[in-house]
Formats: C-alpha cells, structure tokens, sequence
C-alpha cells in the first residue's frame, strides 16, 4: 500500500498539530494526559495503555485510557516477547491482545478477537524509555499512514517525556516532590499578568505545620522529614492536576497557587487539607506522630495593586492570623 500526495500532506498536518502538543508541554500530569490522546487519535482506538521504566529499570504502567476514560496506574509490568521484539526492532510490533488485563497489553495467544499494536518510546541515543499499547478489532488493521504517524510520534512522545523529567528536576523539591519556591514566583508573575489583561479568579493557600520544631526536637530530623513528604503528599492530591501549583515555599511552609479559583473555593481546598493533616497518623520509630496545620487564603480581587508579592502577603497575614487564634485553623478574612 502506498500513500498519495493528499493522503501524505493531511498525515504531516495531523502529526505536526499534534508533534507541537507534545513538544512544548513540560508538566508530566498534563504530557501524560496528551500522550494518550495523540495515540488513540492517530490509532483512530479508544483503548491505550503508556508503560515507562523507572530509575531501577523497572517498566510500571502509568496511565491508561479505556472508552475515552483516562486514569492513572501504578504497577509493574511484566515485560513480554511482544515488547522485547519491538525494543529490540525498534518498530511497532502487531500482537493479539491479552485478555487476562483490564489494559490493553499484548499476549502470545492467538484466539483474541482484537489485535494490540506494542509501539516503542524510543529516546534519545535509541534507548527505550517505555511502550504504549492500543488495541482494536482484527478486522481494523493499522495500515501504513497510521504506522507511519505513531513511528513519528512515539519519538516526539519518548523526548518529550524526557524533557519534562529534566525540567521537572529543576523545579521540583527533592524531597517533597512538590514545586520550589522560584518557580512558584516564576508562575505567579505569569498568572498576574494574565489576571491583569483577561481578569478572572486566582487565588492562594499559604500554609505552615504547627509546632514543627518540636516535631525536629523530639523525634529527629529524620521523623521531620517523613512529616514533610507526608503533607506535601496531601498537598499533591488535594491539587487539581495540571492546574492547580503546589509549592514548598520553605522550611515547613506551603503554597498552593490556584488559577481560577474563587476564594471560596480555595476555603474549601484548605479545609480537606487542614483536616486530612489533622487526621494523618505517622508512624516513627518512637511512635505515632500527629501534626497540623494552619492556613491563610487570598484572592488576586483583594490586593489594592495586583502582584504576586501583594497576593503572597495577604495570604501570610492571615496565615500568621491562624497562629496567632489557636492554629490548626483556616483563616480568609
């Protein structure tokens, strides 16, 4: 099968659109999001699955899209003869489907009705940095354009993915996982300016944990560590993904920068966190460690002369506010 001019012109289009989707997205949440969607749209399949080694060479599902639904994963993948063909050819590899996952993964057996395509990320200096798999009926074979355009973009998708892992180690807090401070600024300067030519809400959570040098000086540094990557663990998932910019802002405080949200909004974010902090056992070795925490809220509408500083100082007024009644509070007036 050949393709025609037309044919090859609207194929460079497609890949192109989504070639430039790819490229300049560094966020992981948002990249996993478009990896997905840019191979069940050139696989024209609803079912896909993006497996990835982690930093042991472990290969581990991370996110998977099933009838248009998208979710995260996280375990480890076997990895099979279809996946070993295709790192090894480089090239996508045609296998029936494995009917014994809830994914779509390849299998050796041959009575499945669908057939599951095993594509390779392949990376910089060919190394294969993980696989996506999409399935669909036997009687819909993937023709050469379609092989042609998930060749193209299964490489744009393995150095994008790298990409956002270097950048993300630039901006990341080793060990909160959580963004640094300079990026917080670096964003919120973006999100002032925006407000300033298209208005809209944009809000912030500052927060702190109470007591936390006591925290250091009965348990030790090691225990206050665990504290940290606990709260900033429910910071995480308290956070819309790719929307929301949870940051540690330093020592043992928090900031959550929430473009388009309204102060009540944030109010109701910073409750579910308060509370989730309060309810949090952590186990030490001397024993359980309760924690909590106290918050301050603001809104862009509130500062006289919009700025990120001015944001960020209404917000650590009213956190030094919850201090100052009591802690383990959420104050936004």
């Amino acid at each position: 099968m050949t393709i025609d001019k037309f044919d090859f012109d609207a194929t460079l289009l497609t890949v192109n659109f989504a070639t430039r989707l790819l490229a300049m997205e560094v966020d992981p949440d948002i990249l996993t999001d478009r990896v997905l969607e840019a191979f069940c749209d050139l696989g024209n399949c609803q079912d896909a699955t993006l497996m990835m080694y982690d930093e042991y060479r472990q290969l581990k599902g991370v996110a998977a899209s099933l009838n248009q639904r998208r979710f995260i994963i996280d375990e480890q993948i076997p990895l099979n003869k279809a996946m070993e063909e295709a790192a090894q050819s480089l090239k996508p590899v045609v296998r029936p489907v494995c009917d014994d996952s809830i994914y779509p993964l390849p299998s050796e057996c041959c009575d499945s009705e669908k057939t599951c395509l095993c594509i390779p990320l392949v990376g910089s200096r060919d190394r294969i940095r993980g696989f996506v798999t999409l399935y669909r009926p036997k009687d819909q074979q993937w023709d050469i354009s379609e092989l042609f355009q998930l060749g193209i973009i299964s490489t744009v998708a393995a150095i994008s993915i790298e990409n956002s892992r270097l950048f993300r180690q630039t901006i990341e807090d080793s060990l909160t996982g959580l963004y640094m401070r300079r990026y917080l600024f670096i964003r919120l300067r973006e999100e002032v300016q925006r407000f300033k030519r298209r208005g809209g809400p944009l809000s912030a959570i500052m927060l702190d944990i109470d007591h936390f040098k006591s925290v250091n000086d009965t348990y030790g540094h090691a225990t206050g560590d665990v504290v940290l990557r606990t709260v900033g663990h429910i910071l995480h998932d308290s956070s819309r993904q790719g929307v929301d910019l949870p940051c540690r802002y330093g020592g043992e405080e928090f900031v959550i920068l929430m473009p388009g949200s309204e102060k009540k909004e944030a109010e109701i974010v910073a409750e579910r966190i308060r509370a989730a902090c309060e309810a949090k056992e952590i186990h030490a070795p001397e024993g359980k460690v309760k924690v909590t925490i106290s918050c301050g809220i603001s809104s862009i509408e509130e500062c006289q002369e919009p700025s990120a500083e001015e944001l960020l100082k209404i917000a650590d007024q009213r956190l030094y506010c919850a201090k100052e009644t009591g802690r383990n509070r959420v104050v936004s007036r």
